[in-house]
């Protein structure tokens, strides 16, 4: 009985998507928060794992909207359905890029372009 409590507790926050392409990874959390209206609070983590850093780096996540500003520095629209991250700026390699948005459901979110500095 306690294990399927705390199960029902954790089982909201833990892990909700992964997407790889290539040299991006993209995890989606459901956060387990609430927001006024009845929104659950997503994390979204941009990781770099190529070994040299990579910039201009653009989602595909058509339909995307959010009840919560989400920082545009981090991840704003830039055309059709495609989304900036990080303002186009560099992400050193292992880094990750984090920001929040609130919807009744998840967005998928996956690798459309980016570019490599670097030969790696």
């Amino acid at each position: 009985m306690a294990t399927s409590s705390l199960l029902r507790t954790i089982l909201p926050v833990v892990f909700f998507a992964i997407f790889l392409t290539g040299h991006i990874q993209v995890e989606t959390f459901n956060s387990g928060v609430v927001v006024t209206g009845g929104d659950t609070v997503f994390e979204v983590e941009v990781k770099n794992l190529c070994p040299c850093a990579v910039r201009s780096v653009q989602l595909d996540a058509r339909g995307f909207t959010t009840t919560v500003d989400v920082d545009p520095a981090a991840f704003r629209a830039d055309d059709g359905g495609v989304f900036l991250v990080n303002g186009g700026e560099p992400i050193a390699s292992m880094a990750t890029v984090r920001f929040q948005y609130a919807w009744d459901h998840f967005f998928q979110m996956t690798p459309r372009n980016l570019d490599v500095d670097g030969p790696c």
